[in-house]
């Protein structure tokens, strides 16, 4: 007689043949409200938090190796929620690849609705680092959707899905052609600070597609179709009028060094309390330090701690200018100036205050700093 099948939750699980891969949903979901408790108080609820809110459900669905497309757009959620944090939840390769390769059919045009649906939400409460022009948000967001749509790309072309490549070199295209236009605008009519904001965010978003395609589609990557998407900022890949040869050139001159992820930033656990504290696109730091050296949001010793990560930046490079920006900032709205920081810091950090990096920025204007640094903008 033979045994008995077991029954239970465990045995659903193998009968389901596919053991879950990944993070789980409910952990995922503290590293989200770890890193942007903001995020679940804002009014009226972002859709990313909505779709967060449902981690049990999705938790079970996923522990019995079912409920893919729902994983995939909590997936998604925690990436929209978090990526222009300080401490990003680190999801970018299963939405970029892993999370394609099950995928096939009305499933694979499924999650790609969801892509969709999730490159249309408003990237303006999570993101300090966006800029609007003629009613167009642009943000490093787009670029993160970029990614995963190449990635979406990638399995379609492996499985010779005609329609899933059209539709996804379509939104591709569509994309890349309203960046363009935001380039050209503002070159023609932005100030300097929107034109550099522009080129930042254009030339990241060209990155992430570029490095996927690069990644995921090495079979491409040297084909019509993969050099289209690889040498956008190069001389060679000249479209769009050069709109992406100028944004290359000009971030590449003045906004690469003073973008970067700013690592020791994550330290300070206070800057994650507030929306107001994420970080906007550098050098534009000084008004930032002037909120954090006057919120009653932080007491002096959180200050101090956000003060000892600037200058670890800085210490590590001397050549970009946003954290001592920043300080200059938190130095010009202190009660005794950012030496009054400087006390509750250890001996070597407190030497580092006296640096000509550092004091140099000090006795410079905003104003001052801005003329010198605009000096370089070429149209």
């Amino acid at each position: 007689m033979p045994p008995k099948s077991p029954t239970g939750p465990a045995a659903k699980r193998r009968g389901s043949g596919r053991k879950p891969v990944g993070i789980a949903p409910k952990l995922l979901l503290e590293q989200v409200k770890s890193t942007a408790p903001w995020a679940f108080t804002l009014e009226p609820p972002l859709p990313s938090v909505e779709i967060l809110g449902r981690a049990p459900e999705i938790e079970k669905q996923w522990l019995a190796g079912e409920g893919a497309e729902g994983y995939f757009a909590y997936l998604l959620a925690a990436h929209f929620t978090t990526v222009a944090t300080f401490c990003p939840t680190d999801v970018d390769v299963r939405i970029r690849q892993h999370a394609w390769s099950p995928l096939a059919g009305k499933p694979l045009a499924s999650a790609v609705d969801r892509v969709e649906e999730v490159a249309r939400w408003d990237v303006r409460p999570v993101s300090a680092r966006h800029v609007v022009l003629d009613g167009q948000v642009l943000a490093g967001h787009q670029g993160e959707w970029f990614s995963v749509m190449a990635g979406a790309l990638g399995r379609a072309l492996a499985l010779s899905d005609t329609a899933v490549v059209e539709r996804t070199t379509a939104w591709i295209e569509a994309e890349l052609a309203r960046e363009a236009r935001l380039v050209t605008l503002a070159r023609e009519d932005g100030t300097d600070q929107d034109l550099l904001s522009v080129v930042t965010t254009v030339a990241h978003n060209l990155g992430d597609l570029s490095r996927v395609v690069d990644t995921w589609l090495p079979a491409h990557a040297a084909s019509a179709l993969g050099l289209r998407y690889t040498r956008l900022g190069h001389e060679d890949g000249a479209r769009f009028d050069g709109a992406f040869v100028f944004a290359g050139e000009l971030n590449k001159l003045l906004m690469a060094k003073e973008n970067h992820r700013f690592l020791p930033l994550r330290a300070p656990r206070a800057l994650r309390r507030e929306r107001a504290f994420l970080l906007p696109f550098g050098p534009y730091f000084y008004e930032w330090g002037r909120l954090i050296g006057s919120t009653k949001l932080l007491d002096d010793v959180e200050r101090a701690e956000i003060l000892l990560a600037l200058l670890g930046v800085h210490e590590r490079r001397t050549e970009e200018h946003g954290c001592v920006r920043a300080i200059a900032g938190m130095h010009s709205v202190l009660g005794g100036g950012v030496e009054k920081l400087a006390r509750l810091l250890p001996a070597e950090q407190r030497t580092a205050m006296q640096r000509g990096g550092v004091q140099l920025a000090l006795r410079l204007s905003e104003p001052a700093f801005l003329r010198k640094f605009h000096a370089s903008v070429v149209r």
